[in-house]
């Protein structure tokens, strides 16, 4: 019996410190049968020294000494046991990861996406020039109070005449299920294989999120002159609870790059391999994952379809037939494109590779192929720039736009907070003439939003741009930067919880800067997004520094006092 017990404490141990937390009833069983061991102890020595002179000598080496002691020390480690086991539980998000790796002008630093609010990609050196700053102030946005529930009525997202149009022609890519009155769930892609795809996974009990990133990766082989792992992407999740929260992954400048190089020849920052920034698509996709997932599908089979998509091939759009015979594009579709299909083989390659690996990130930024990548598009890119590459989570600047609905999106480097302001200054006013005239004012404004880790921000700014309806323009250097992105598409998903999701991913222009890897995807041109004419603006082009877009995937939700119908209304 007794060997029995002391096997017991041991084997209770051993759970403890492995974080089993059903020990814990063994650990109160065992704490009884001791106590009462103790009780029986207690009686026989009361008894021994009734019945027996006393020996000479410490009696702390008797056996029912030895038991008390070695009970104490195991009951001890339990205790102690228990208090590691609560003091380090944490939730199911995987461990923080950090990687530091020091510059002549820059700190890059690698966390988790739950480490901070804002951002921790990249830290500006006080040894640097300091960047231009900019009045805008977003903190009170991104730490918002909490609000009522609040249950979405539509996803939509600011689009180009270009792409409302080709929303407009793939409205049968829409895919909603109504199977039950209180049931309410669509997915949304610019491709229909793409929108069943995202379908499939809800219906296996993935959540938006899941449905979005297998959405993802299906567009990179459907539309390749507008999604590509060479790309960028950002993404606007609003989960159940309300919170609404932003993944920022855009291209990055790489550190190396020859401004002198570029102001001389700024047609390298539209064509070719100078063009390119460091891709974030994968990481900001993979984060997303980590931070927002059901935990239902595994990594690995959100993959899989487009794999499996890309070997059967892709139906041409009439966008990617009218380019066909493009002769910057005339490769490409000579290697790819089969009886009016397109079909994939290198792209399902890497995602083979990519969905192998424990650490997904690790096949496509470090490694063999992060060499084979840099090596194959030249230009600025180093292998340091893809180990180096995180994307940002935050809060999502979230503002009101009547009494009870309110509109979400991303802060900084998106233009978000001038396109709200611009619709809450302009949606009473019925003078289109003034209309006009506010939109062209408030244009101005974006060319002074920039990279937060380059450009500061301040609550005076912040007052200035809410007088903003007051005035009739905007003072501003001449800037020469296009913001429009024909190489870009959208994604929304909703599901059946009410989680809502809203992507975009983007190359910058359609087919980005016409280099096609052999890995199946076009590179990106964000560098082309910078002000090269003037230096320290928050347009200007710094090593490691995000560009301004217009780009703004936004969520609109509805407070739940006011129940909304089971409608999406795009």
């Amino acid at each position: 019996m007794f060997f029995f017990r002391i096997f017991l404490f041991f084997f209770s141990t051993l759970l403890i410190l492995s974080h089993r937390v059903c020990c814990v009833q063994i650990f109160f069983v065992e704490w009884k049968v001791s106590w009462e061991m103790w009780k029986s102890i207690h009686r026989h020595l009361h008894r021994r020294q009734a019945t027996t002179p006393p020996r000479e000598g410490c009696r702390l080496f008797d056996v029912p000494w030895i038991i008390i002691l070695i009970q104490f020390i195991v009951i001890l480690a339990l205790v102690l046991g228990l208090f590691a086991f609560f003091l380090t539980r944490s939730e199911s998000s995987p461990p923080s990861v950090y990687s530091t790796r020091t510059y002549q002008n820059f700190e890059l630093q690698t966390l988790s996406p739950s480490s901070s609010p804002l951002t921790f990609r990249r830290r500006y050196k006080s040894s640097t020039e300091t960047p231009s700053t900019i009045n805008f102030d977003f903190s009170e946005d991104l730490e918002p109070t909490l609000s009522p529930v609040v249950l979405p009525i539509e996803v939509i997202a600011s689009t180009t005449k270009s792409h409302q149009s080709t929303i407009l022609e793939n409205v049968n890519s829409v895919e909603v299920f109504e199977n039950d009155e209180n049931l309410r769930a669509a997915v949304f892609t610019s491709s229909k294989i793409c929108s069943e795809i995202g379908k499939s996974i809800l219906v296996r009990g993935g959540n938006a999120v899941d449905a979005a990133i297998s959405a993802s990766f299906c567009l990179m082989g459907a539309l390749p002159n507008k999604a590509s792992l060479g790309g960028g992407m950002m993404m606007t999740v609003k989960k159940k609870n309300g919170n609404v929260t932003t993944v920022i992954a855009r291209e990055s400048a790489p550190m190396n790059i020859n401004l002198e190089e570029l102001k001389k020849n700024p047609e390298l920052t539209h064509v070719g391999p100078k063009a390119s920034g460091t891709p974030g698509v994968l990481n900001g996709l993979y984060r997303a994952f980590q931070k927002f997932s059901s935990n239902r599908i595994q990594w690995k089979h959100l993959v899989t379809p487009t794999i499996q998509q890309c070997n059967k091939g892709f139906d041409l759009n009439e966008d990617l037939k009218n380019r066909s015979d493009a002769p910057a594009l005339a490769s490409f579709f000579k290697t790819n494109m089969r009886n009016n299909k397109l079909f994939c083989s290198g792209l399902s390659a890497i995602l083979t590779e990519i969905s192998d690996y424990e650490n997904p990130l690790d096949s496509f930024y470090k490694g063999e192929m992060a060499q084979k990548l840099v090596k194959e598009v030249g230009g600025y890119l180093t292998v340091s720039d893809l180990e180096d590459y995180e994307s940002d989570m935050a809060s999502a600047l979230c503002t009101e736009i009547d009494t009870d609905t309110k509109v979400c999106g991303p802060g900084p480097p998106s233009s978000f907070a001038v396109l709200a302001n611009t619709y809450l200054a302009t949606k009473n006013m019925s003078n289109l003439s003034k209309v006009n005239e506010f939109v062209k004012s408030s244009q101005g404004l974006t060319y002074k939003i920039g990279d937060p880790m380059f450009v500061k921000s301040s609550k005076k700014y912040a007052e200035e741009l809410s007088k903003t309806s007051k005035r009739t323009s905007v003072e501003t250097k001449e800037v020469i930067v296009n913001f429009k992105e024909n190489g870009s598409t959208k994604i929304f998903v909703i599901d059946e919880n009410n989680m809502t999701v809203s992507v975009t991913l983007s190359l910058g222009d359609d087919f980005g800067n016409l280099i096609y890897s052999s890995s199946g995807f076009f590179w990106n041109n964000k560098m082309r997004y910078f002000d090269l004419k003037n230096d320290n603006v928050p347009l200007s082009i710094q090593p490691g520094k995000v560009p301004t877009t217009m780009i703004s995937p936004i969520i609109v939700v509805k407070n739940d006092s006011k129940k909304s119908n089971n409608k999406i209304n795009w």
